[in-house]
């Protein structure tokens, strides 16, 4: 909760910053993934967006919601099952002048269902989108995820997740 209000203040922050703009970036991605401590994968597709300021001078900040919108996790060990990811990130990030832009983010929350639990836990993210096309910037992102707790029940040790992520998205400033 607390990074949640930081979030906050910051956006507001922001947003009193001269000639600053609404920023609006919705997104649609593929996820592929490797699990630790449960060799195995991690694949789905992602619905999302990133909701922010930008600022004058190239640097912007938002709240990043993604929703898995189909999913599995594949351990070795295990049986595969259906996986649904929610993960909200904060994000700061940079839109360079050479048609590039890059962001850090880190979870506000992490939740990703599978058939039989619910695993919580926490997750950074580094991207980078490709600006060249009308409208539309072609993205990679890196997740490095540590889940700890599987239906409020504590792992030991926590199951870890690797990830990247192919999207499209559609960066909008109003």
């Amino acid at each position: 909760m607390k990074k949640l209000i930081a979030l906050v203040a910051v956006l507001m922050g922001f947003a009193s910053v001269s000639n600053a703009a609404l920023m609006l970036e919705p997104y649609l991605g593929y996820e592929m993934g490797t699990t630790k401590n449960a060799d195995g994968k991690y694949n789905g597709t992602q619905l999302g967006a990133r909701v922010g300021y930008a600022s004058p001078v190239m640097v912007w900040v938002a709240a990043d919601y993604t929703m898995g919108i189909s999913g599995t996790i594949d351990p070795d060990s295990f049986p595969s099952t259906d996986a649904k990811r929610s993960t909200l990130y904060g994000v700061v990030g940079v839109d360079l002048p050479i048609l590039l832009r890059g962001w850090v983010g880190t979870t506000l929350m992490n939740d990703v269902k599978t058939d039989n639990s619910k695993l919580k836990g926490s997750a950074t993210k580094i991207g980078f989108g490709f600006t060249g096309l009308p409208f539309v910037s072609l993205n990679f992102e890196y997740i490095n995820e540590k889940f700890d707790k599987s239906d409020d029940i504590s792992l030991n040790p926590n199951f870890e997740n690797n990830s990247y992520v192919l999207s499209v998205s559609l960066p909008l400033e109003f």
